[in-house]
């Protein structure tokens, strides 16, 4: 029992002696010190970094992974998450499918479009719906639990459908997919 004790107190007057070894010599070379805690904070800075910039890269990964692995056809596009806004904005005349990359309307689209492939006059990119499904509420009025169509041009909305509106989609979504650019005509028709 006293050896234990002579121990820990022999541990004690080591870990005291180390201790003040390393605060003496703070005091004494504290230009040595300050390089140290300098690149200490610059080490974490690049690290923190690496860690926010890899999130990215991992949820776009996911995103691919999830949503663009098994388009049906090439008349569908990949729409990118980082690239996806800057896209609609810019692009003269786009088609966007918002949708969920799941889903019974989803498997139902795809299997239309790979039935009625030869009838699809255009390409449409695929945004999906995955991360902050509010935000696309938000910046582009759709409802994430639908598929929704939307004709945009030079980033302004000029048309738009969701899926779940036909009543019969074998024979009216390819043709309505089709006329989605023809806002004009659209509009025209409104009138009459």
């Amino acid at each position: 029992m006293a050896a234990a004790a002579r121990y820990f107190q022999d541990m004690k007057r080591k870990g005291t002696a180390m201790w003040q070894d390393f605060v003496d010599g703070l005091y004494r070379d504290q230009r040595k010190t300050i390089i140290s805690l300098g690149i200490g904070i610059l080490m974490a800075l690049v690290f923190a970094g690496i860690i926010l910039f890899s999130q990215e890269r991992i949820k776009a990964s996911l995103v691919d992974r999830m949503a663009f692995e098994h388009l049906p056809s090439e008349k569908i596009q990949p729409l990118t998450y980082a690239a996806a806004d800057d896209t609609i904005k810019r692009t003269k005349a786009i088609s966007v499918m918002f949708s969920q990359p799941h889903g019974e309307a989803l498997e139902q689209i795809y299997q239309l479009i790979g039935e009625q492939e030869a009838e699809l006059n255009r390409t449409f990119y695929y945004y999906p719906i995955v991360y902050e499904p509010a935000s696309f509420v938000d910046r582009y009025k759709v409802d994430p639990s639908k598929v929704t169509f939307v004709f945009y041009e030079e980033g302004v909305e000029k048309n738009r459908f969701t899926f779940d509106s036909f009543e019969n989609p074998q024979s009216e979504f390819i043709p309505e997919l089709n006329r989605l650019p023809m806002w004009t005509i659209r509009s025209l028709d409104d009138q009459e």
